[in-house]
Formats: C-alpha cells, sequence, structure tokens
C-alpha cells in the first residue's frame, strides 16, 4: 500500500502525531511515556527555542493509520555557531518497514533541502540537551530523564538509509551505597582535590536562593556559556531559554542538589543535578489528567536516582580543585537526601574532559545513543 507523508498543520494533526509513540511502545514497560502536556507546550510557539529555529512536523499515513512520524529541525543558532548548514530530524517512531522509514526520511530530507542544508543528521528532537541520538544499547535499561528509548530494529533501518554514525552519546551510572545499604565512601582523590579548593581565595560554593533565583540562573547561565565554549558541537542557549528551563528544573529537583561556585563574588563554575524524574513521570504513563498528576506526585518522594546534569568551570579558575569542590558537594548532597543510585547523561563521547570527570568518580556506561548523518541530495557537499 501506497504510504502518504503529511505536514502536521492541526490540533487534529499534533494529537495524531503524539498518539503514535503510544501504539508504537504499547507493552513496553521500559518507556517512559512523555508527559503529554509539557510536550505540547514545548513544541508550542511560547517555547523560547523556537525564536532562532524552525520545526516541521510529519506523519506517514497509510490506508488511514498513521504508521510513522517525523521532525524536520533547522536551528539557525547552530548555523551561526558552527558554521555548518545542517537540519536534524527528530521525534522519529515507525512500524517496522523499511518503505515507511524512506518516506519519512525522505520528507525530512526534503525540507533540509528547501532551508539549503547540506545535511541531515538526528536523531535530535528539540534543543542540544533533550532527546538527542538514537538508542543502540542498553534497551533493557530504563531511559534516562530527557533521554529517549527506541527498539532494537531502529539502528539497521536507519542505516539501510545510508546514514552513518556521526557520534554517540553516553549515559553512565554508579550506586551510591554499599552491599549493606551503607553511603560509598567518596575516592581519596576527589577529597584531596576539592581541599585544594580552600586556598582560592575568596571561594564560596553555595546552593542558589529562591528570592534571588533568577540572579543565581543567571550566574550559571554566565558560567554555562563560558565552561561549555569550547564542548563538541556546542551551540550556546539563548538567555531566556536556559531561565525557561532553569526555573522549572530547580523547582523540581530543590536548591540541594544546585551548587554554584563564586571567586571574590564572581561566577566560576556550577555543578546541577536532578532526582531522575522519569522515575515518578513513569507512573502518570504519559497523562496529567485525570489522575496522573497525583500519581506522579505521590512517586516523586521514592525517587531513589540523582541524575548528573551538568558542571562546568570557567576556563581561569580551572586547575584550582574548584570542580572537585562541586562534585563533593554534589555527592554528598545526594547522599544525604536519600539518593542510591547516581547517573549522568547524555554526554558527548568525544567531550574528553567531562567524561574523565564522571569516569573518575565511578560512573560507567549503561545506554549509548547514536547520532547519524547523511549527505542532503542535490546538494553541493559543505
Amino acid at each position: 500500500m501506497t504510504v502518504r507523508i503529511q505536514e502536521v498543520a492541526n490540533e487534529q494533526d499534533l494529537s495524531a502525531f503524539l498518539a503514535f509513540p503510544r501504539r508504537r511502545y504499547a507493552g513496553d514497560l521500559v518507556w517512559v511515556p512523555p508527559l503529554e502536556p509539557w510536550l505540547r507546550h514545548r513544541l508550542s510557539r511560547r517555547n523560547p527555542f523556537f525564536a532562532e529555529a524552525s520545526l516541521a512536523l510529519f506523519l506517514a499515513v497509510r490506508d488511514g493509520e498513521v504508521v510513522g512520524t517525523i521532525s524536520a529541525l533547522r536551528d539557525r543558532l547552530h548555523e551561526e555557531h558552527r558554521g555548518e548548514q545542517v537540519a536534524f530530524f527528530g521525534f522519529f517512531e515507525t512500524v517496522d518497514d523499511p518503505v515507511v522509514v524512506r518516506a519519512l526520511l525522505g520528507a525530512a530530507e526534503a525540507r533540509a533541502r528547501a532551508w539549503g542544508a547540506t545535511a541531515l543528521r538526528g536523531p535530535r528532537n528539540l534543543t542540544r540537551v533533550e532527546e538527542n541520538g538514537l538508542l543502540i544499547e542498553g534497551f533493557e535499561r530504563p531511559q534516562p530523564f530527557m533521554a529517549g528509548h527506541h527498539p532494537p530494529s531502529y539502528r539497521a533501518l536507519v542505516e539501510a538509509e545510508g546514514f552513518v554514525k556521526h557520534h554517540d552519546q553516553l549515559a553512565y551510572e554508579t550506586p551510591l551505597v554499599d552491599a549493606e545499604g551503607r553511603p560509598r565512601s567518596l575516592p581519596g582523590y576527589l577529597a584531596e582535590g576539592a581541599a585544594q579548593a580552600t586556598d582560592v581565595p575568596g571561594l564560596v560554593v553555595r546552593t542558589p536562593r529562591w528570592r534571588r533565583l533568577t540572579q543565581d540562573l543567571d550566574l550559571v547561565y554566565r558560567c554555562f556559556l563560558d565552561a561549555y565554549r569550547s564542548a563538541p558541537d556546542n551551540t550556546p542557549m539563548p538567555r531566556a531559554q536556559f531561565l525557561h528551563l532553569g526555573r522549572a528544573f530547580v523547582v523540581f529537583a530543590g536548591r540541594s542538589l544546585v551548587q554554584i561556585a563564586t571567586v571574590e563574588g564572581r561566577p566560576a563554575g556550577f555543578a546541577v543535578c536532578l532526582p531522575e524524574l522519569n522515575e515518578a513521570i513513569h507512573h502518570a504513563r504519559g497523562r496529567v489528567l485525570p489522575i496522573g498528576w497525583a500519581r506522579m506526585l505521590a512517586a516523586l518522594p521514592r525517587i531513589r536516582t540523582a541524575s548528573f546534569k551538568l558542571i562546568g568551570v570557567l576556563p581561569e579558575f580551572r586547575g584550582q580543585g574548584i570542580h572537585m569542590r562541586l562534585i563533593r558537594e554534589i555527592v554528598l548532597g545526594v547522599q544525604r537526601a536519600g539518593y542510591l543510585r547516581m547517573e549522568g547523561s547524555l554526554i558527548d563521547e568525544r567531550n574528553g574532559p567531562m567524561r574523565a570527570v564522571v569516569e573518575g568518580i565511578g560512573l560507567t556506561v549503561f545506554r549509548r545513543y547514536r547520532l547519524y548523518e547523511r549527505p542532503v541530495a542535490g546538494q553541493p557537499p559543505a
């Protein structure tokens, strides 16, 4: 039967787009459905991300039934800061049929070509920190918050269409307690490195303040820009977008899982850990109403995994033990809060310094995601 591709153009189309993954993953107990109201908000024009980005959503329809979804994304900030004309495909879900896959990827490529892109890369749903990459290892383990989940069949389907590896993203984990349930001791070198930071004049490591949350998030944002300037595929996140996400995360995480380092009042570094929200979101099964919100709220106190999301130290303050001090405060904080496990995701495999940090405190890879790329047909190479 013929596969027809149609662009999402109205509320009915969007509902069909959001409903398909539920059908695709019916019975998959590892998959955590996203909260639909939150996802709708992220896809709406109220999301500050779309001030510098364009997104097109597509449905694959066969015999009147949706059999796949895909998006095409143009990130103008990425084009400006990375100097490459690349578009991204995302929200990639499909039945196991090469004909459907070819039609979906062809639709994304056609839009990429119209935007002038010379390459199509993905999966990437929206920002570079939300659901990037196709799961290729760790299918039996629950997905981390802000990371995706896919069946093993997707890898062969995508590679059969000529997509090759661009890079991998890694999800790490480590237990925070020993076999007897006691908090694990920190590695000796971590304590020694943290002690070194006490010699930095004017160093203060603290949590954000509720009454000055915007100012403190601004301080973190300045650190974020400078600390990640040289990271692979980094595109500076606009301030409004950072604050939009940051406020929501601090409300969920609480202040104790965010550490800010200043030296003589100037920003020096930061570290962010979050409760692994998917352990609670899983109970809502993607629905807020009528009782999904109550199930999720009831599960929040039972979260036992802390998710180590970001750490950064400004270049001029590196090599003085500040990043070790931030790690120490974060680990001790989550242990005091009763967490039993720490995970870190997603980390670009090319980011050697960040991998050294997480591997140095005992985290090991439990999930691997791959971003693929192929040239856009009919366009000159970059």
